[in-house]
């Protein structure tokens, strides 16, 4: 059995990096700080809660919610996307939160992570909106994912998507770039060569933009694709991080 305190946040990770890690497409310069529920129609519904609203009930984990109140950061509603994910019956990831939860000037959230469990609606009252989210087990039905591989499709369908991006300076990248010459300013390993004669590297932002990260050479390092995944989905994301920005401020002396 999993006591509460055992799901208590240990660090902050990334909302994009946890969302995608849940099942939910993400678009890296999608902006979406103050969106607290995350849909992926026909597949499972991602929500912020805090780590105090958790309840204990004997051996059972538990949240009571109330998707006609349940709002945003901003305060926008967001009872629409739950009562998809409920009409659809879809299992329920959570991105348990930490930190100032009622303060006055806005809740601030400390640490943040995925609970690797799925949770489940095991009461709901249609009327009022009143529900009740209930933990399961880790990883649940893995096994039976993996007996019956999916079909896929052989045509699959188009959609047409709207989102709202953060506007990028191509000039900052540029500048990263072409201040490593070719090499990971990390490990230091050139990029391998391109058609065009250059060597290939990307440029990453230490502080995603998603997580209201500054757009500027001081937040962008220039790294080779191994360290440029490792450092979105590695289980040491954010040691380096932290690496990242002792590198910045050396290169930024040499000026």
């Amino acid at each position: 059995m999993t006591k509460r305190s055992e799901l208590k946040p240990k660090k902050k990770e990334r909302e994009c990096v946890l969302l995608e890690r849940a099942g939910i497409k993400v678009e890296r310069s999608q902006y979406f700080l103050s969106e607290w529920a995350h849909v992926e129609s026909g597949k499972v519904v991602v929500l912020n809660l805090w780590f105090d609203q958790m309840k204990q009930r004997g051996q059972d984990l538990e949240f009571d919610l109330n998707y006609l109140k349940f709002t945003d950061a901003r305060g926008k509603r967001n009872k629409d996307r739950v009562k998809q994910a409920i009409s659809e019956d879809l299992p329920f990831r959570i991105i348990i939160l930490d930190g100032g939860m009622g303060n006055p000037k806005g809740s601030i959230v400390s640490k943040r992570q995925l609970d690797p469990a799925i949770w489940h609606v095991t009461a709901l009252d249609k009327k009022t909106g009143d529900y009740t989210l209930t933990r399961g087990t880790e990883n649940e039905n893995a096994i039976d994912d993996l007996l019956d591989p999916p079909e896929g499709n052989q045509f699959p369908d188009r959609a047409n998507v709207v989102v709202q991006v953060i506007k990028r300076d191509n000039r900052v990248r540029a500048h990263a770039i072409k201040r490593a010459k070719g090499k990971c300013e990390y490990c230091n390993v050139r990029g391998f060569l391109t058609t065009s004669g250059d060597f290939y590297l990307e440029a990453h932002h230490i502080i995603a933009l998603c997580d209201s990260g500054r757009d500027t050479v001081d937040n962008v390092i220039a790294l080779c694709p191994q360290h440029h995944r490792q450092a979105h989905y590695g289980k040491d994301a954010e040691s380096l991080e932290s690496e990242f920005i002792k590198i910045l401020k050396k290169l930024n002396r040499r000026k």
